[in-house]
């Protein structure tokens, strides 16, 4: 049961929708349909995410290729509370008597507040990242939708780690931009929406969301509230700082190892270092310095706890190997060899390797790298690259590589590259 106050800041909230979905008829007729059934204009747009700004009358309909050809966007404007959970009711009803829903749609849920029927300060704009991504439950949404709990595009926002090596006090003491956050919108909130007042949660969806209308709303409303609790009572509490110097517990032997080598080898015996390829202790604790920013990195936002680096002194470059990384925030600019990784990696170049559940952005891909349920984009990706049931997408990419299921959204491809009951939407070949 909810209280007065709680009450209050739910109907008083501007709530936005995105729902993901394929229809069983074309753009017209669906316009047509669901005009009729939401009561509301829709404008179709010939390309996904299109530069109309939808308003509580008109929405638009768009194409939205990421689940798949006819994958279609219906976008709302922000609505009162009381308003969307109608829209929400018919538009998941349309879609159960017209079309369907698979593993890639989602349903985006933007949030905002009406100030002046609160009376409270309510600006999401002000919103502390770390007060929210301390408090919020969020696996009460993985429960929910557990299938959602490793998708690709909704991954868990609970990463807090310090900026740099040098130990950080509690929150009561030092400002929260001290601390690193997730900041990309392939998270299950999308922070970036912050200086527009208003937040996009990304995590519900899945094959027949479409049949989940309670569920749905009942997260709903937890976001609402989440979001409320953390505008309304800023203030780092006693609990607050509690968690957080749990996490910088947890942190404490990154903390210690960035200052010294000596003291890295103590606490990450598993963790091996080389400078072109040699193991000499003089050698490598001469270098450390150059390293430790890049280790830090690699300890905390990859979660690094085995394996060997390696740091070419020529290029200033490092190599990871033989790591296992299955909750990986993010790994930028290195090279990687022989690893297994689920998380999201950025320009780096990859060689026989697995990567599970993962993003990979402006990366090259090379031979016995396999890829399954992944999302590549802007990457070259050679021959004797698999992958597996993977979304493939931008025109900065070239692919040459094996690819089974999955979609193939936009992008270049040479004649080395064979595909297997691949859905293939836009291709240039080269």
């Amino acid at each position: 049961m909810y209280t007065n106050e709680q009450l209050n800041a739910i109907y008083a909230s501007k709530i936005g929708l995105e729902f993901e979905f394929f229809a069983n008829e074309g753009m017209d007729e669906v316009k047509r349909g669901l005009s009729q059934t939401l009561n509301k204009q829709i404008r179709v747009e010939e390309k996904a995410h299109s530069d109309f700004t939808p308003s509580d009358q008109i929405f638009k309909l768009e194409p939205d290729n990421s689940g798949g050809s006819g994958m279609i966007e219906l976008v709302t404007g922000p609505m009162p509370f009381v308003e969307s959970k109608l829209i929400i009711a018919k538009t998941l009803k349309w879609i159960r008597e017209n079309g369907s829903t698979n593993d890639r749609c989602s349903i985006h849920v933007n949030v905002a507040f009406d100030g002046k029927k609160l009376g409270t300060p309510t600006n999401v704009s002000s919103l502390d990242i770390g007060k929210f991504v301390l408090n919020f439950n969020e696996n009460a949404v993985y429960e929910a939708f557990p299938d959602r709990r490793d998708s690709v595009y909704a991954k868990s926002i609970k990463f807090i780690v310090p900026l740099s090596g040098m130990t950080q006090p509690s929150p009561g003491r030092i400002s929260w931009k001290n601390y690193m956050f997730v900041s990309e919108k392939y998270y299950g909130v999308n922070f970036s929406k912050i200086p527009k007042n208003y937040i996009e949660f990304r995590y519900l969806g899945g094959k027949d969301y479409e049949k989940k209308y309670n569920t749905i709303m009942n997260m709903t409303e937890h976001f609402v509230l989440s979001l409320y609790e953390s505008l309304v009572d800023p203030v780092y509490n006693a609990e607050d700082i509690k968690k957080l110097d749990v996490i910088l517990e947890k942190h404490k032997g990154i903390v210690e190892s960035y200052k010294a080598y000596q003291t890295f080898r103590r606490n990450f015996p598993k963790v091996k270092l080389m400078v072109d390829l040699k193991t000499y202790d003089q050698i490598v604790e001469t270098y450390y310095p150059k390293m430790r920013e890049k280790i830090f990195e690699l300890l905390t936002k990859a979660g690094l706890k085995e394996g060997l680096i390696n740091y070419d002194s020529d290029t200033g470059k490092m190599q990871l190997k033989n790591a296992e990384l299955m909750k990986c925030f993010e790994i930028s600019g290195i090279d990687i060899v022989d690893c297994k990784i689920q998380g999201n990696i950025l320009g780096c170049d990859i060689f026989s390797t697995e990567l599970i559940n993962s993003s990979m952005t402006e990366c090259n891909l090379f031979g016995s790298t396999d890829v399954i349920d992944s999302k590549i984009e802007d990457s070259y990706v050679s021959r004797n690259v698999m992958c597996k049931d993977s979304y493939v997408f931008g025109i900065r990419g070239v692919f040459s590589g094996d690819m089974e299921g999955g979609i193939f959204r936009k992008g270049r491809a040479t004649d080395f590259a064979k595909f297997e009951n691949t859905e293939i939407i836009e291709i240039e070949k080269i």
